[in-house]
């Protein structure tokens, strides 16, 4: 059961990161700022500059809505939650006698990425098939008759047993190959509809120090918790229902998929105080491996007609009512950040900062993700290894870019604002694909309170596969999405 495709790895690298209240408002350019408990998932040299202990929650609120153009075909799906956004805690120490001015070790969980989702969309296509997939992995593993029945239980078996792929044969009745009984040429309805949910949450232990109010040193220990769940209904149907003698009247498909992945990681930072008006920042996130855990359970039913009329097979018949297992690895890519801060003051009193204006650039390798096999049977090797060549062909390494702004108001309130826009991570040009991000919010700030209200506008455009080939180019849904989350971040300070 190998349930794994080129998608899966931008599930874990490609997404706009969700923080705290207030590092959101700013589109997430805090790399150079720090005192924030976001240093600990971007740049941990932040924490350096806490003077005083704190913690944190932050509840959050999103609603999304997607649209979709397939094969020139539109739809559209919304979707809305309530989840749990950062929560954490921050103890600084103010009085170190040695080199260090201040330290700060920090623990914090945050969500980073939500899974939630609906991603339904339909169209009509006389180029390719989902069945075609069944009939490449039989056709290039060179299966038999037995192994098409049984070796193949989530998915090509299951079309072989309900005769959407049915053996050819020469005229002494003898099996040369395979076929699928979808008339491609003269075109299918199909309907692709998946419900997903889950999130990629990480939690970080990270300490940072601050030598001589200079130079802020940092590193967070990163575990990640992956929760990702795809339930996945696939239909084809004839253009022409009134047309028998092709023997096809449709096919559906349902998968259930699960995958749950725990690991490890590191990010390390440091931040450069030149001037008391100017910092610099850099932080390196390293590879994250993670072992996963997946499920899958596939059910098939297909109208033959005249041929064998109503099939209908799941895997669980032909796995002892048990879902497949999987176990494998994946490193998610590196990530590089370079960030600076200006900050502003009133000319009445230039030590009194008014404000500041901060970017960031990430460079993320999003080819370099990179699966493993847990077990070293040759099988299993040869899948991960082609995966990987694939991701490298698909994907390349793109920048990020952040900007965004704070105001002290009168008294204690301050105003924020943001924008974000990552690039997109494919080679293919055609693919029109980016995600980008407007933010403001405003903030209260007492000695030992806090309270932050942030709106995040989040635009992305994206291509969405049904299924992949490999002998002919591969059909996608042209997604436009939109997501408004509504934050707010509560701390307490001691």
């Amino acid at each position: 059961m190998y349930a794994q495709e080129p998608d899966d790895a931008l599930r874990l690298s490609w997404f706009v990161p969700h923080g705290t209240a207030r590092s959101s408002a700013i589109g997430g350019a805090m790399g150079s700022l720090g005192a924030d408990l976001s240093a600990n998932h971007i740049n941990p040299a932040g924490l350096g500059l806490y003077k005083s202990s704190e913690i944190l929650l932050t509840p959050k609120f999103l609603t999304q809505s997607n649209d979709f153009n397939y094969r020139g075909t539109l739809s559209s799906s919304r979707d809305s939650k309530t989840n749990l956004g950062t929560v954490g805690m921050v103890f600084a120490n103010n009085q170190r006698s040695n080199a260090y001015r201040s330290t700060a070790f920090s623990i914090s969980f945050t969500q980073i990425a939500d899974y939630n989702n609906q991603v339904r969309f339909s169209g009509k296509n006389n180029f390719s098939s989902w069945s075609e997939k069944y009939l490449e992995e039989l056709v290039n593993d060179r299966a038999d008759t037995n192994a098409a029945l049984s070796n193949y239980i989530f998915g090509s078996s299951l079309a072989y047993r309900t005769y959407l792929v049915d053996t050819t044969a020469d005229a002494k009745g003898n099996v040369t190959g395979y076929q699928s009984l979808v008339p491609i040429s003269s075109g299918v309805n199909q309907i692709y509809d998946a419900q997903t949910s889950g999130s990629y949450n990480e939690l970080a232990f990270g300490w940072g120090g601050n030598i001589e109010d200079k130079l802020y040193l940092g590193a967070s220990l990163i575990l990640p918790m992956i929760d990702f769940n795809r339930s996945t209904l696939y239909s084809e149907t004839d253009l022409d229902p009134s047309n028998k003698a092709n023997y096809f009247g449709g096919f559906q498909v349902t998968e259930n998929f699960s995958s749950r992945g725990f690991g490890g990681g590191f990010k390390l930072g440091l931040i450069y105080k030149p001037e008391s008006y100017l910092r610099l920042g850099f932080s390196l996130h390293t590879p994250q491996l993670i072992s996963f855990r997946d499920k899958i359970s596939a059910s098939m039913t297909t109208n033959t007609e005249g041929y064998a009329g109503l099939q209908s097979e799941s895997s669980a018949n032909l796995n002892d009512g048990y879902p497949g297992v999987r176990e494998y690895s994946v490193a998610t890519p590196l990530k590089t950040i370079f960030s600076g801060s200006y900050f502003f003051a009133s000319p009445l009193k230039p030590t009194q900062a008014l404000g500041f204006i901060s970017a960031d650039i990430e460079w993320v390798n999003y080819a370099g993700t990179h699966y493993y096999a847990n077990t070293y049977d040759q099988q299993s090797t040869d899948y991960y290894h082609a995966l990987n060549n694939t991701i490298k062909d698909l994907y390349k390494n793109n920048f990020n870019i952040k900007i965004g702004s704070e105001l002290k108001l009168n008294g204690n309130w301050m105003a924020r604002a943001g924008a974000a826009y990552y690039g997109s991570p494919y080679k293919d040009e055609t693919i029109k694909s980016s995600r980008s991000s407007i933010s403001a919010g405003i903030g209260y700030r007492t000695e030992h309170r806090f309270i932050d209200f942030t709106i995040v506008n989040t635009t992305s455009k994206d291509a969405i596969f049904p299924y992949r080939l490999n002998d002919k180019p591969n059909t996608y849904a042209a997604l436009t999405g939109n997501q408004v989350m509504f934050m707010i971040g509560y701390g307490i300070r001691f």
